[in-house]
């Protein structure tokens, strides 16, 4: 028997959605009316008002593969690097962000198999007074460099934004500092629409 599962049933208009979800986790795996699942949660964020990146991800069981969230509410298969973020604020944190996005690609449509025992991890970083100065202090050693290194044909364009350096900080004060939590281990669940011909 397949991992034990809490499932309920909403209405919500003319849409039947099954949620499911787990006794440790505040994370949802809900079943849409159509057959697809989707993630739901709402993400909460312990510093608010301060300038941030948000992250959604998620791993299988031997950390060889990994997905994470993207500004756009798709997913990104993680090769390496800075992590993509699923919300940039850069007027403060909200206290929440709602989460509900579809599973990564990949899945058997209408269940869980592909992902059974992935973690689901959520977390967020600052963009702390001390970075902004880092930040600030590289920039003027950029400025007062540039012109000469554009004389000299040397200048690289990338170094006209902070974003790449800001990213970096934020995501090394969510990791330094363990802003983040696993929200769900992925159960299996079958939302084969009836009458489908599936034999899960």
């Amino acid at each position: 028997m397949k991992n034990r599962i809490i499932r309920s049933v909403l209405c919500a208009s003319a849409m039947s959605l099954a949620v499911v979800g787990t006794a440790n986790a505040a994370a949802q795996l809900v079943c849409m009316g159509d057959g697809s699942i989707h993630l739901r949660d709402t993400v909460i964020i312990s510093e608010p008002g301060q300038p941030g990146l948000v992250w959604v991800g998620m791993h299988n069981p031997d950390k060889t593969a990994a997905y994470l969230l993207n500004l756009q509410g798709g997913w990104d298969a993680y090769n390496g690097g800075l992590y993509s973020p699923a919300g940039r604020y850069d007027n403060g944190l909200p206290a929440t962000m709602n989460l509900d996005v579809p599973l990564p690609p990949g899945a058997s449509f209408g269940s869980t198999d592909a992902f059974v025992g992935w973690q689901v991890y959520e977390g967020h970083g600052v963009y702390t007074p001390l970075a902004q100065s880092q930040v600030a202090l590289r920039r003027a050693t950029l400025n007062a460099l540039k012109p000469s290194r554009v004389a000299a044909g040397t200048w690289n364009p990338a170094y006209d934004s902070d974003d790449e350096i800001k990213w970096t900080l934020v995501q090394k004060d969510m990791t330094d500092n363990s802003k983040y939590a696993d929200v769900l281990s992925i159960p299996y669940v079958n939302c084969t629409p009836p009458g489908s011909g599936s034999n899960h």
